[in-house]
């Protein structure tokens, strides 16, 4: 039986490995040197972070909201009120001594790399050690966790938040005490304060308890404490926050978006996972069900966690994309390595051959290194100059989609020496040339014709403008052309100082066109 010693001496080994295998992939596939534009969001993560840092490294000498306001309107990137707090006061306080876009990543894969140990240490109460260490691997190694790593996201954050949590669960069956309960509870809620996906976690004592069939728990008040943390911590955030993350959400009815989420996963899973591991994973969950009846608390608290996870993307309609089932991977792996481990304990001789055979085989068939290469944005930024004083203050414009406006946005930011207030400001082309929802719903272009939007863009002071035809089919927006139809029409006032190629993937670049102000 192995030592309590040599477990934790395991969880430092996956960990370390975890951290090797994510940092050698930034490094090698792209993201340590790409511009924020992997993901429409990625930006906004960056960004919001950077404004918690500013305001813990002295922005609290302003009110608080006057802080945000400011920021917001010279960095039109902020989505605090669209996303909970937690990931930007941790990763706010981690720039704090270095403003870098790759400390950011650094973060990501240290994230990364605690969830893959804490899967670890979590499985090797349920199987050996070899398998459990196997498990924890392949959580760094899946092609939608490395794809994690690559962009600056809230997801690792919560679904190790989600399994702090789940442990603390396990403790609490396992040795009733209102500390656990509590310590539960405010895990719980700081993964909802990480992410409103956490609210799945709400499933784990009910769900949790039912299984292992200890109904006498819930005569106990430490039972309902639980709840306390959540209710005092991240329920007034949610209910502050109500009608902004309202725009995020789409707008089908119940019905119709629970089948489409239904279809929509039933063909992300396979892809992630690979058809091997998911029929392993299934039959697994089945197993660990079984295993939780037997009064294994842990089971019980990782089935609940993933009832928990897949709840939330089938009924809360926030659209649909495979990095939603990232919550759910840890609870899918665990049960990969416990039916495989169970089957193959009985082959006694060959026992790991035929493990570490069925491990390599499923990974091989999902095994792939997503490439990130975001390109143009930051160098267009660096090409124009960044003012340096109070003096060369300016105000620019940026017209593309989310990510070609996140992408200089964050670059400007990340850049910038002075921000809070900045001596550089960006406008939104999407924001100031037309008007919208935060899901691009009800899109009207604000000006009819080009002297309305030159006159416009004199008004605000703009010096420099991005255009962006890089988009997808260079289907660009009707403010976009009419804005690149206004400055052409008017040599005396603007003109064309470069064209930078931008690449937005690999296989898809074009032209970002940036203006001067004569």
């Amino acid at each position: 039986m192995p030592t309590t010693s040599f477990r934790r001496r395991c969880t430092w080994l996956v960990f370390i490995l975890s951290l090797a295998i994510s940092l050698v992939f930034v490094t090698t596939n792209g993201a340590w040197t790409s511009d924020l534009g992997g993901d429409p969001d990625e930006a906004a993560h960056a960004v919001t972070s950077l404004m918690v840092r500013d305001f813990l490294a002295g922005g609290w000498q302003r009110p608080p909201l006057a802080f945000a306001q400011q920021y917001y309107a010279d960095f039109p990137k902020v989505a605090l009120g669209h996303y909970p707090p937690g990931f930007y006061l941790l990763a706010g306080l981690w720039l704090l001594p270095l403003v870098s876009i790759k400390s950011l990543l650094v973060l990501q894969a240290i994230i990364a790399s605690f969830l893959s140990a804490l899967i670890y240490r979590l499985a090797s109460k349920l199987v050996s050690i070899p398998a459990a260490i196997t498990a924890g691997l392949l959580m760094a190694a899946l092609p939608l966790c490395l794809k994690q790593i690559q962009i600056v996201m809230s997801d690792n954050s919560v679904a190790l938040l989600g399994l702090l949590a789940v442990m603390l669960w396990r403790d609490y069956l396992n040795r009733p005490s209102i500390w656990r309960s509590l310590g539960f509870g405010l895990l719980a809620a700081a993964a909802i304060l990480t992410k409103g996906s956490g609210m799945g976690l709400c499933v784990v004592p009910p769900l949790a308890t039912v299984l292992v069939g200890r109904w006498s728990l819930l005569k106990q008040k430490s039972w309902w404490l639980a709840a306390l943390p959540v209710a005092l911590l991240a329920v007034p955030w949610m209910i502050y926050s109500t009608k902004i993350t309202a725009e995020g959400m789409t707008q089908l009815p119940l019905q119709e978006f629970f089948q489409e989420a239904l279809i929509y996963y039933s063909k992300a899973l396979p892809h992630t996972l690979g058809w091997l591991f998911l029929i392993l994973a299934s039959a697994g969950v089945v197993c660990m069900v079984i295993h939780s009846t037997k009064k294994s608390a842990l089971a019980a608290s990782l089935c609940a966690m993933l009832a928990g996870a897949l709840l939330i993307i089938l009924f809360v309609p926030v659209g649909l994309t495979e990095r939603y089932l990232l919550p759910a991977m840890p609870v899918l792996l665990m049960a990969v390595v416990f039916i495989t481990d169970l089957v193959c304990s009985r082959l006694f001789a060959f026992r790991w051959v035929a493990f570490f055979t069925i491990m390599l085989g499923g990974y091989w068939l999902v095994a792939s290194w997503p490439q990130k290469e975001v390109q143009g944005f930051g160098t267009a930024v660096s090409k124009s100059g960044i003012p340096t004083s109070k003096a060369g203050a300016a105000n620019w414009l940026v017209a593309s989609d989310p990510r070609g406006e996140g992408a200089i946005i964050a670059a400007a930011a990340f850049n910038c020496t002075t921000r809070s207030p900045s001596i550089l400001r960006v406008y939104r082309g999407s924001k100031e040339l037309a008007s919208s929802d935060w899901m691009g719903r009800g899109y009207t272009p604000a000006f009819q014709n080009e002297g309305q939007l030159l006159d416009h863009l004199e008004r605000l002071k703009i010096r420099r403008v991005f255009l962006d035809l890089s988009t997808t089919g260079n289907q660009n927006k009707e403010h976009e052309r009419l804005l690149e139809r206004a400055l052409n029409q008017a040599p005396d006032r603007w003109t064309l100082d470069f064209n930078q190629k931008i690449i937005r993937s690999p296989g898809q670049s074009g032209a970002l066109l940036v203006y001067k102000h004569l």
